[in-house]
């Protein structure tokens, strides 16, 4: 479980980075190349919870991202056949993902190939849903331990869920629109910052201090 929290922890990183840089899009390529990442460790984490004694060396080396998945397969084939068809195709789309992300680093004519708001979004709802299945409640449990990450996943769904209903993202607006926008403080104020993107600074502290009021009002837009 504590390797699970530790994570969470990472993924909570990975959709604020996302979040930083949405409207700019100068963060996009980091947090797809991260969310990648994070299905892999994601992965291994429920093959070695199912059994302590799994490896992911193979003939001395790191196993590859798809002898990975097909030892997750094989798990998944003996202690729950039912969800063995939606992981695989969870599989699918991941390996699309994961190809994609080698592109990055190994053909230098994709250095300037840019990364979608939508790209991102469908990735982390899927690594999301892909813990869902492989942990169930503990994976629950462990979302809800980490900072922000239980509004994270509903601003996630709710963006999501925009996709086909452009009136999704009006209402999340008015819900971020009503929060403060200073938090009280002691400390002097000193210097100035100019904020170039303000709509994602502000989704960013409201993320922060909106807290379960933030989270509950969100949820009922799902």
């Amino acid at each position: 479980m504590a390797r699970l929290i530790n994570l969470m922890d990472e993924i909570c990183n990975g959709v604020e980075i996302y979040y930083t840089g949405r409207t700019g899009g100068q963060y996009l390529k980091t947090a797809y190349i991260l969310c990648d990442d994070y299905t892999e460790l994601t992965s291994k984490l429920f093959l070695l919870a199912q059994d302590s004694k799994w490896s992911d060396k193979k003939n001395g080396r790191y196993k590859n991202y798809h002898d990975v998945q097909q030892d997750v397969q094989s798990k998944v084939r003996k202690i729950d056949p039912k969800s063995l068809r939606c992981v695989k195709e969870m599989h699918d789309a991941m390996k699309e993902r994961r190809d994609r992300r080698n592109d990055f680093f190994h053909s230098t004519h994709l250095l300037d190939l840019g990364i979608a708001s939508r790209n991102c979004v469908e990735a982390f709802c899927d690594l999301l849903n892909y813990g869902h299945l492989l942990f169930d409640a503990e994976w629950k449990q462990a979302v809800s331990a980490a900072r922000n990450l239980e509004v994270l996943e509903i601003m996630l769904r709710l963006e999501k869920k925009s996709f086909g209903d452009p009136a999704v993202t009006t209402r999340v607006n008015e819900i971020l629109g009503d929060l403060p926008r200073n938090h009280p403080t002691r400390v002097p104020n000193k210097g100035v910052h100019v904020a170039k993107y303000p709509d994602d600074l502000h989704t960013r502290l409201s993320v922060i201090y909106g807290g379960p009021e933030l989270r509950d009002k969100l949820a009922k837009l799902l």
